[in-house]
């Protein structure tokens, strides 16, 4: 007991990162990447089909007047991210320099952005296998989880397939 009374600092501290580094992990939606956004009012995608004579497809813009709008959100708004704990002090960490990653046939690449005019937005990534998100903050790509990661990239780029095609 005498111990806990002189380390019980220390002791709160530990229990307040461990509180804290449970909610930043929490599973969260786009609209828990991006604070302040509630009903976004503009998408944007592009997806890269990184195999050999793969294809890229257009940037395409979507609003609310378009009739393809609710079921892009749906999916959008349908996938769930974990935020690493760490992601906090890489925004502070000098950026590394990237040195790639090879593709195989199959692999993507898709650029999407979520937002409002008025209050910003989010610009997630999936490449490969692995989701980001960029950090206004930071001015940096950081890493998200994603159960079956690879799987709702596929997912959605088959959802977003159809609607990237050349009109």
């Amino acid at each position: 007991m005498t111990r806990l009374k002189a380390h019980w600092k220390a002791v709160a501290i530990i229990l307040a990162l461990v509180l804290w580094a449970a909610w930043y992990s929490r599973p969260v939606d786009v609209y828990g990447l991006a604070p302040g956004m509630k009903e976004p009012d503009t998408m944007d995608f592009t997806l890269r089909e990184l195999e050999e004579g793969g294809r890229d497809y257009p940037l395409k813009a979507f609003s609310p007047e378009d009739p393809e709008w609710d079921a892009t959100l749906e999916a959008v708004e349908a996938l769930r991210f974990r935020r690493p704990p760490w992601n906090l002090l890489l925004q502070f960490v000098p950026k590394r320099t990237s040195t790639g990653r090879v593709t195989h046939d199959g692999d993507l690449h898709i650029m999407l952005s979520v937002g409002t005019w008025r209050a910003g937005g989010v610009q997630l990534q999936f490449f490969i296998d692995e989701w980001m998100y960029y950090s206004p903050y930071s001015g940096r790509n950081l890493t998200l989880w994603a159960e079956n990661s690879r799987e709702a990239g596929e997912a959605l780029a088959e959802r977003l397939r159809p609607l990237l095609e050349d009109d």
